[in-house]
């Protein structure tokens, strides 16, 4: 799907990256353009790295309207997330390792 640069400027304004621009089949991944509204993103399956709300029927708002609701509400959110992860950390490859061969290493295919 051709995009034209101005409307580019306007999709990456709502948190589109360069490589979300490959998503846009024209079915699945497609946006709308409204000279008084800007643009708006359809993309029901969240394919691309758009991370306010989309509405039930696919549609994001329009990007003139800067809708922060998702932001706003999940702000605190990700903060505690981080925060957990950090404490949590990831498991080592060893560790992995250690509790794959204890869970499938008698199991012979």
């Amino acid at each position: 799907m051709h995009i034209p640069e101005e409307h580019k400027k306007l999709l990456k304004e709502l948190g589109l990256e360069d490589g979300d621009f490959q998503c846009f089949d024209g079915e699945s991944v497609s946006y709308e353009f409204d000279e008084t509204r800007g643009v708006r993103l359809y993309d029901p399956y969240y394919r691309t790295s758009y991370q306010e709300y989309i509405e039930v029927d696919g549609w994001s708002a329009w990007s003139l309207e800067k809708d922060t609701f998702m932001s706003d509400l999940l702000e605190d959110t990700r903060a505690e997330v981080a925060r957990a992860q950090a404490e949590i950390g990831k498991p080592s490859q060893e560790d992995i390792a250690k509790a794959m061969q204890k869970r499938f290493g008698k199991k012979r295919v």
